[in-house]
């Protein structure tokens, strides 16, 4: 369960990002969480989701595990040294 001020930065950053290199699984996600009224962003590698970061910050990322490059697990590596 969410505190209150937790539900409170989401609502006011709900966008999720959105990191797999498949294209169409990019599109499947962007749809449905568009519907839910979330904005969405995607991106095809982990390291052009690293440099957004660095400017702005997510309400969630969701990540695939395998890809080429900057792997989910490296991804999330990176993210928990540098935030």
């Amino acid at each position: 369960m969410q505190s209150a001020s937790e539900d409170a930065r989401l609502k006011t950053n709900s966008s999720v990002w959105i990191l797999d290199d498949d294209r169409s699984i990019r599109w499947v996600l962007e749809k449905s969480l568009g519907k839910d009224g979330l904005a969405t962003q995607s991106f095809e590698s982990g390291g052009e989701l690293l440099n957004r970061l660095s400017q702005e910050t997510p309400g969630a990322i969701i990540s695939d595990i395998r890809m080429p490059g900057i792997d989910g697990l490296e991804l999330l590596t990176s993210i928990q040294q540098t935030h």
